[in-house]
């Protein structure tokens, strides 16, 4: 009996910081959302606080996703294009799809206005707020579950939609020809900061990284007179 709960101990706090585990991405669709995602773990000691997956659904990404959608549908052709059309000008402006897992649930309110992160992306010209966040939770539609294998139970999933970028070294009548090279997604808050990272021109990338905000104690007992 000993040696079961030291074995179930040991379990406990093995999860509490492990994250959850890569799923079995195959294809061409697999190779582009492993490319397409950046994932960190957000700890405080041996406390997890975040594990969190976004996914750049970048022009590149979108035309894979359109053809693997088609697939599952069956599409002829010309619904295939229609597809792709579609998908194109929803993922217009900038969009991440993201997955996060926190502990505390109360915490995993990225869609509400007063969250308690702030996102904010950077292309290249400085922060931009989002301007749309749609949350989706269990139960997930098996579309949702098959192009995002990322997605569990215990998780919440976001679309995060950014305005466009605009570089302001660049004339207003050029801004359509900005191109970035680099995009940034921020999520900071009194947990700690979550930073991806995603390079688009092909150069070195720094790593997505996770620092923990301040400890969270017990609130203290008012002392009697």
């Amino acid at each position: 009996m000993r040696r079961w709960f030291v074995c179930a101990a040991l379990l406990v706090c093995g999860c509490s910081r492990l994250p959850f585990p890569d799923p079995r991405l195959e294809g061409e669709y697999g190779a582009a959302l492993k490319k397409w995602t950046r994932q960190v773990a957000l700890y405080s000691g041996l406390e997890t606080r975040a594990f969190v997956r976004v996914v750049y659904l970048s022009p590149e990404f979108v035309q894979i996703q359109a053809q693997e959608l088609s697939k599952m549908r069956a599409e002829l052709p010309d619904q295939a294009a229609q597809t792709l059309a579609n998908l194109r000008e929803q993922y217009r402006q900038p969009s991440f799809f993201a997955v996060a897992y926190m502990p505390d649930r109360t915490a995993n309110d990225w869609n509400e206005s007063n969250s308690v992160w702030r996102l904010a992306l950077n292309m290249g010209a400085g922060e931009r707020a989002p301007d749309r966040v749609l949350r989706y939770e269990s139960p997930f539609n098996a579309e949702q579950r098959a192009l995002y294998p990322y997605i569990d139970d215990y998780s919440v999933a976001y679309l995060i939609r950014f305005p466009d970028p605009q570089s302001p070294a660049v004339p207003a009548q050029a801004q359509q020809q900005f191109t970035p090279v680099e995009a940034q997604m921020i999520c900071a808050g009194a947990l700690g900061k979550m930073l991806f990272r995603w390079r688009l021109d092909g150069g070195p990338e720094t790593p997505s990284s996770a620092e923990p905000g301040q400890e969270q104690g017990p609130v203290p007992s008012p002392k009697l007179p």
